[in-house]
C-alpha cells in the first residue's frame, strides 16, 4: 500500500436505480482535498449537511448500510464504498441526488471500471492505518465476525444458507488489488421468496434479474447464471469490505465470518472505535516518516504495509 492518500484524478458523474426506491438516482464522485476521507451529501434538501463516514454515523444495518439521519441519509452505501477501499481512494465527496446510491449491476465492478477511466492522484498527505493489536470477536444470533492480530489482511468468510442453490460456501479472501479486481463483480443475491417479501413492505421496488442473482428452491433464475461457482460467497466478502471502509482507515488483521451481514459489521465497527486505545494501534506513515528508528512504529509499519502487497 502506498504511503500517500490518493482521490480521483476528476469528478465522475454516474445515474442508475436505487434497489429499495425503485427512483432514478444520480451521483457525482468528487475529488476531495487530503484528510476529508469519504463525505455524503444530498443535493435534493437545502437542510441536509456533508456526512463523513465514521460508524458512528451509521444509521440503519438493516439489509444495507445507510450513514446519516433524515434529510442527510444515504443508504446502500456498500458497494461504493468497497470500490473505494479495493481501489486505495481515500478522499471523496459523494454529492447524491437521492438517499440511496444506484445499485448498478448489484456489485462494485461499474463503480471500480469508472474510478480507473478517469485515474487515481496521489496527494501530499499521509495515510493512517488501523493495526489490530488484540482480538475481537462479535455475535448476534448465529452470526460471528472475529478479527485477530496478523501481518496480512485476509478474510475467511462462510456462508450457510436454507437453499439447494446457494447452501455452503467457503473461501479466503487476501486483500490486495489483484484479489479485489477478482471479487468486485460478484453480485447482491436473494431467493424470490425474499423479493416478494420485500415488495410487500415497499422493498426492493427496483430490483431485476439486471441487478442481482435471485434463485429459486432449484437454480439460478437469471438467464446468464452466475459469473462464478462462488459468486454468492465473494458478494459477502465484498459487502464486508466496503462496510469496513466507514473506519477511516484499513484495518490489518485476520477476520473471520461466518453468516456475516451488515448489522454484524456496524456492531463490530461501533465496538472497535468505541475502544479503540484498547484493540488497535494507529499507524500514521507520517510519524514513520519522522521517526525512522523508532522500533514500535517499524514493526507496526512492516504489518501494516502487507495489507495491499
Amino acid at each position: 500500500m502506498d504511503r500517500y492518500q490518493s482521490t480521483l484524478r476528476s469528478t465522475v458523474k454516474i445515474s442508475g436505480i436505487g434497489l429499495h426506491s425503485g427512483r432514478e438516482v444520480r451521483l457525482e464522485v468528487c475529488p476531495a482535498d487530503v484528510g476529508t476521507g469519504i463525505v455524503f451529501l444530498r443535493t435534493d434538501h437545502a437542510n441536509a449537511i456533508p456526512v463523513p463516514c465514521h460508524p458512528h454515523n451509521i444509521s440503519n444495518s438493516e439489509l444495507s448500510t445507510t450513514i446519516g439521519m433524515d434529510d442527510s441519509k444515504v443508504s446502500t452505501i456498500e458497494h461504493l464504498m468497497a470500490a473505494f477501499a479495493g481501489l486505495g481512494i481515500d478522499n471523496a465527496l459523494v454529492k447524491i441526488n437521492a438517499s440511496e446510491i444506484p445499485i448498478m449491476d448489484g456489485s462494485a465492478s461499474p463503480f471500480v471500471e469508472r474510478f480507473l477511466q478517469v485515474g487515481i492522484e496521489k496527494q501530499n498527505g499521509f495515510r493512517k492505518l488501523f493495526v489490530l493489536k488484540k482480538a475481537l470477536e462479535v455475535r448476534i444470533g448465529e452470526s460471528l465476525m472475529r478479527v485477530e492480530p496478523a501481518r496480512k489482511t485476509t478474510i475467511t468468510c462462510e456462508i450457510d444458507f436454507n437453499s439447494g442453490v446457494i447452501g455452503k460456501q467457503s473461501m479466503e479472501f487476501h486483500f490486495n488489488r489483484i484479489g479485489f479486481m477478482s471479487l468486485c463483480d460478484s453480485r447482491t443475491f436473494c431467493h424470490i421468496r425474499d423479493v416478494e417479501a420485500m415488495r410487500k413492505v415497499g422493498l426492493a421496488l427496483g430490483g431485476t434479474l439486471d441487478n442481482a442473482v435471485v434463485v429459486n428452491d432449484d437454480a439460478v433464475i437469471n438467464e446468464g447464471g452466475l459469473r462464478s461457482s462462488d459468486e454468492f460467497v465473494k458478494h459477502k466478502i465484498l459487502d464486508c469490505v466496503g462496510d469496513l471502509a466507514v473506519l477511516g482507515a484499513p484495518l490489518v488483521g485476520k477476520i473471520i465470518l461466518n453468516r456475516p451481514g451488515h448489522a454484524l459489521h456496524a456492531k463490530f465497527m461501533k465496538e472497535l472505535v468505541n475502544n479503540m486505545e484498547e484493540y488497535i494501534t494507529v499507524v500514521d506513515y507520517e510519524e514513520v516518516e519522522k521517526k525512522p528508528a523508532v522500533t514500535e512504529f517499524m514493526s507496526s509499519l512492516a504489518a501494516a504495509a502487507a495489507i495491499m502487497n
